[in-house]
């Protein structure tokens, strides 16, 4: 990212105040943290019933109170449109907030704050981030989410496990999360996942794997890698062309992960890839190590999803207690001649 032209701190300031006043005055705190180039905006808002005081983290989006509230502040006083993206990261430099530097404080005093500013190291904004991500999120999408995901990605966060223990400490503010509370957690990894693929920060492997043994060996070595590797083994077997080479990349004996719902998605990876191209299903698929256990798995983990998934869900799969789709190992390689048609489709 070049550096921007240079623009009088001062003027910044004037900005930062206006914008921290007229936040202020909607009862909420607005936070800008910045790192590496990148402005993340949050908001932050409460209530109290005289009892318990409850916060509420939520991302600001382009439409939202912080972001609208700095446009505004930085029009009053002569800064171009985008500066808070463009300018403010800069400013703040690359070290670590320090007392009394510029642009770290409070806006529009330290006495009456709207607006707070600071140099975040990674291992603070991820995790207010995503905990910001937790609450609905109306129209903020994948692209809205580029600052963190790079940041995260430049500290070796490239999966939805990383995500998770990096964050899980900020996540166990109740003794036991609540059901629907658990399952958003998940969604939202997904989603940071999703952010990992569409900007190309999800883990590479020296060689793409050439068999469902493969995958099996990386995930021994990295849980996290199961799912990246999976795919890898997924575009490779799909554009393979050749009926034997593709029975090769069944055939080897996978050694059980000990994740018991990675090993059940390798039998049905297994057994289901050799009935959908009229391959040989490798005897190893029927272990009992790769049949699942007693656990129902749904991917994604929505209640809103679970009936079209206990409908839609094709035998290899269902038989192991695995619920997703019709398509369970579609990607972008998929041929899309062999896509199935659900009948209540049309």
């Amino acid at each position: 990212m070049p550096k921007p032209k240079l623009v009088d701190a001062e003027t910044v300031r004037r900005a930062l105040e206006l914008a921290g006043e007229d936040i202020r005055e909607r009862g909420i705190l607005g936070e800008i943290m910045l790192n590496g180039g990148w402005a993340c905006l949050l908001r932050y808002s409460w209530t109290d019933d005289g009892s318990r005081i409850e916060a509420d983290i939520s991302f600001d989006g382009k439409q939202g109170v912080v972001r609208q509230a700095t446009a505004w502040a930085g029009r009053r006083v002569g800064l171009p449109d985008g500066w808070v993206d463009d300018i403010l990261p800069f400013l703040c430099g690359e070290g670590p907030s320090s007392p009394g530097g510029f642009p770290t404080g409070m806006y529009p005093t330290w006495e009456r704050p709207g607006l707070r500013v600071l140099a975040a190291p990674p291992r603070l904004l991820i995790p207010m981030v995503f905990l910001a991500t937790l609450r609905p999120m109306g129209d903020i999408g994948i692209d809205d989410l580029e600052p963190a995901v790079r940041i995260a990605a430049g500290i070796g966060i490239r999966t939805g496990g990383h995500l998770k223990a990096l964050v899980d400490p900020y996540l166990k503010r109740k003794e036991k999360d609540d059901g629907d509370r658990a399952r958003e957690i998940g969604r939202r990894l997904s989603f940071f996942e999703a952010a990992l693929d569409r900007f190309g920060y999800r883990p590479t492997f020296e060689a793409r794997p050439r068999s469902i043994a493969e995958v099996a060996e990386l995930a021994r070595k990295d849980q996290d890698d199961f799912g990246p590797a999976s795919g890898e083994f997924g575009s490779a077997f799909y554009m393979e062309e050749d009926a034997a080479a593709r029975q090769a990349m069944l055939n080897p004996v996978p050694v059980p992960t000990r994740h018991p719902e990675h090993d059940a998605v390798i039998g049905a990876m297994g057994e289901h890839l050799a009935l959908r191209w009229g391959l040989k299903v490798p005897a190893w698929t029927r272990e009992a190590a790769f049949m699942g256990g007693g656990r129902p798995y749904f991917w994604p983990d929505s209640p809103e999803a679970r009936d079209i998934q206990i409908v839609e869900t094709p035998p290899s799969f269902r038989r192991r207690l695995l619920f997703s789709y019709a398509e369970p190992l579609m990607n972008a390689k998929f041929p899309h001649a062999r896509k199935i048609r659900m009948p209540f489709w049309d």
